[in-house]
């Protein structure tokens, strides 16, 4: 594949990411989805353990690209790996560039929880906003961080089958 190939590559996962975003009221109508009642507790929870697998994940697809590194420099036929490589590379990117968005604007999120007796609607963090004056929810955030996740396992498993059979 070419420079402007793989720029094209590039700017194809971020126009995909932009528009997905973007039609995130379209999705919700159109699948009826509304807040959940959630307490403040359960609330700060959840938002918990968005960190925790955030992080997670993030270090999970380092190492991934680290391991990519090392199997690139042990092969003596990098041309049949470089297709797989990019694309994990694209995907894993975007993933852990999302990751960093989500992760920083969990305080943001935690700061606007509803601190009440009674399970509220706006304590939702998945229908909340990454920030206040950004209107991607993080539902929406970590849903495009486990996809690009999972797109990019797969193109990591193809480099690795195919750095073990040249």
């Amino acid at each position: 594949m070419t420079t402007t190939g793989y720029l094209v590559w590039v700017i194809a996962v971020c126009t995909f990411s932009l528009i997905y975003l973007l039609l995130d009221k379209v999705f919700l109508r159109v699948f009826k989805v509304n807040s959940d009642r959630v307490s403040y507790s359960s609330a700060n929870l959840a938002l918990d353990r968005i960190e925790k697998w955030t992080t997670w994940l993030t270090g999970l697809q380092s190492a991934a690209i680290a391991s990519m590194g090392f199997l690139v420099n042990k092969s003596d036929h990098k041309e049949g790996l470089i297709i797989y490589g990019f694309f994990a590379l694209l995907f894993f990117g975007a993933s852990i560039i999302l990751s960093t968005w989500l992760l920083s604007s969990l305080p943001s999120i935690q700061q606007r929880l509803v601190n009440s007796d009674t399970p509220d609607v706006n304590n939702d963090v998945y229908m909340m906003k990454i920030f206040s004056f950004i209107p991607f929810r993080l539902g929406q955030f970590a849903g495009l961080i486990h996809t690009y996740f999972l797109v990019g396992i797969i193109f990591f498993a193809l480099f690795i089958f195919k750095s073990l059979t040249i």
